[in-house]
């Protein structure tokens, strides 16, 4: 039996959507704080959802290339864990005072190449901040995989993962997550749209996709 794999859904809206991961038995709740995103939330919002989720479900705040100043918001606001799309800067973490999860993906090998360079660059006290690696489709919250045919299913011996968490994102459904799992073995599945109804997550599609998640634990 594989070791058990995490839950994270991600882009919540609406404080009905709590109920659904604490039925689900989910990990990590995630609010996105990006204005483009349909899923877009203020921190006030995001709050009014968090207050519901039970204790040990952890929050993430998902942004793309944060100032220091959104930040610091969100570490007052009580999240657990920051996601960081695109740009981040050295600036940026050294004001961060939670875990890092950095999202990278596998479909333009420069920018990948970029992010490798900037993680292997790092001092070793902001290295430590950054605890896991997103893996994510070419473009955030487009609800696609990556090609998972072309990519390596070892990524976690890539340098850049080592002592990270590896978190598994983009395009998953209940259709699709057991051969994720299968196939590059993550610490974490996260899913945003391939739960989503016509208003916010629909709670059919959650408890299937976590049945799949837990199928063989």
């Amino acid at each position: 039996m594989e070791k058990s794999v995490k839950l994270k859904i991600c882009g919540l809206t609406h404080p009905e959507e709590a109920a659904y991961l604490n039925e689900a038995g989910a990990d990590y709740g995630g609010f996105v704080f990006y204005e483009p995103s349909k899923r877009n939330v203020s921190i006030l919002q995001a709050l009014s959802v968090k207050v519901q989720l039970n204790p040990d479900i952890q929050t993430v705040a998902v942004t793309v290339s944060p100032g220091a100043g959104l930040v610091r918001d969100l570490q007052a606001a009580g999240f657990d864990i920051l996601q960081v799309h695109k740009e981040l800067s050295a600036k940026v973490l050294e004001v961060v005072e939670i875990p890092v999860w950095y999202a990278v993906n596998l479909t333009d090998p420069a920018k990948l190449q970029d992010k490798i360079s900037f993680l292997s660059g790092l001092p070793d006290e902001l290295s430590r901040k950054i605890t896991g690696i997103l893996v994510d489709a070419g473009s955030f919250g487009s609800g696609k995989t990556f090609d998972w045919g072309q990519a390596t299913a070892d990524i976690r011996n890539q340098a850049f993962m080592k002592d990270r968490s590896f978190i598994l994102a983009g395009g998953l459904t209940p259709a699709n997550v057991r051969e994720g799992i299968e196939l590059f073995h993550p610490d974490v599945v996260d899913v945003s749209s391939g739960v989503e109804g016509i208003n916010g997550k629909d709670k059919n599609l959650v408890t299937e996709f976590t049945e799949r998640v837990k199928k063989d634990e």
